[in-house]
C-alpha cells in the first residue's frame, strides 16, 4: 500500500499543474489569494511548491494528488485535525516516508475550505475527484 501511495505521489509530481479558475459561492478566487491562505498557516514550510518533496513533507502536487481522491469533508478535517487520521492506512505510509507528523496549525473551517480550493486547483488535471 505504501509502494502504490508513493508511486500515486510520484506521478503528480510529474504531472502538469492546472491554475483554472474556482468558483466559490459565485465568486472566483484567486490563486494567488488560495496560496496566501496556505503559507498563512505554515503549510509551505513542509510542502514546497516546486516538484520536488521536502525531507519534512510531500510536494503540494503530491498532497493535491491525494486529495483529490478523498471526499471534501475528510481534507478539511485532515487539515483542521490531523491527528485524527495518523492511524489510517495512507497516512501511516506517509508519516513513515517522512518520519513526520502534520501538527495541527489551528486552521478554522473556512481557510480549510480554501487549502481545500487550493489543493484541488492543483489536482485539477490529474483526474476526477469524489465529491
Amino acid at each position: 500500500m505504501a509502494l502504490l501511495l508513493i508511486s500515486v505521489m510520484s506521478l503528480a509530481i510529474l504531472a502538469s499543474v492546472s491554475y483554472a479558475g474556482n468558483v466559490n459561492n459565485g465568486k472566483t478566487q484567486s490563486l494567488s489569494s488560495l496560496r496566501g491562505v496556505f503559507d498563512n498557516y505554515g503549510c509551505s514550510g513542509c510542502h514546497t511548491y516546486m516538484y520536488k518533496n521536502s525531507t519534512s513533507g510531500p510536494a503540494i502536487a503530491a498532497i493535491a494528488a491525494l486529495a483529490k481522491f478523498k471526499t471534501k469533508k475528510w481534507v478539511i478535517s485532515w487539515i483542521m485535525d490531523p491527528k485524527n487520521h495518523y492511524k489510517e492506512t495512507d497516512i501511516k505510509a506517509l508519516i513513515r516516508a517522512y518520519n513526520e507528523y502534520m501538527p495541527n496549525n489551528g486552521v478554522n473551517k473556512a481557510d480549510a475550505g480554501k487549502i481545500y480550493q487550493y489543493l484541488m486547483r492543483i489536482a485539477s488535471k490529474s483526474g476526477k475527484k469524489k465529491k
